[in-house]
């Protein structure tokens, strides 16, 4: 697979190569606003750090069209302006918005980065009905308004789907359901619960 390498650095890339995704947790869908060498979520002017970490309207999915297959890296470049809670997320799986405007996410993973560590969670949804649990952690200390690159790292091995996480010199790791196949699945990057801010996307293939 050839490598992918996006700056969101102003005039950099292309919004063609995305896809704005609705959660079919949240009514809306949010936005990004370019700035000169970043994007930002947009957020409720009115609202406190304190309120949007509970706030839907500060969640923004955009996901890359590239489909991806096999053993990758995906990396970004991100930052929070006060606890959390930017993330990669990787979709098996997709749906329709109930209006047919947008792409909406199934099953999907995240990698979050936020001030006290970093989840991996597990996006389920049947019956029309999402739901989720945390499949790992590991507990750190991440400054906010500080520039980390969270990577994360897809293996399909002999004893099944395995998922490791990295940034700046910690690591740990965990198994993704034997039913994920590393086929045929896209990638891209969440803001949500804060202020977010992302310089790049990257992926490497292995």
């Amino acid at each position: 697979m050839d490598p992918l390498s996006v700056s969101f650095a102003a005039g950099q890339w292309s919004q063609d190569d995305f896809d704005i995704v609705k959660s079919p947790r949240f009514d809306g869908v949010g936005s990004f606003i370019q700035e000169s060498d970043h994007i930002v979520n947009a957020v409720p002017g009115e609202a406190t750090e304190a309120e949007l970490l509970s706030c839907p309207a500060a969640y923004c999915a955009m996901l890359h069209r590239k489909m991806l297959n096999g053993n990758v890296i995906i990396s970004s470049r991100m930052s929070f302006d006060h606890r959390m809670a930017p993330l990669i997320v990787i979709a098996p799986e997709m749906g329709r918005s109930a209006d047919g405007r947008y792409p909406e996410l199934r099953e999907h993973y995240e990698v979050v980065l936020y001030d006290e560590g970093l989840n991996v969670w597990h996006h389920r949804y049947a019956d029309g009905k999402p739901s989720w649990y945390r499949l790992a952690y590991m507990t750190d200390r991440f400054a906010a308004k500080t520039v980390y690159d969270l990577q994360t790292e897809i293996q399909m091995t002999a004893k099944g789907p395995q998922l490791t996480v990295r940034c700046e010199g910690r690591q740990f790791g965990c198994a993704l359901p034997f039913h994920f196949t590393g086929k045929n699945f896209i990638a891209g990057i969440i803001a949500c619960e804060g202020v977010n801010r992302f310089y790049d996307y990257r992926v490497q293939g292995l």
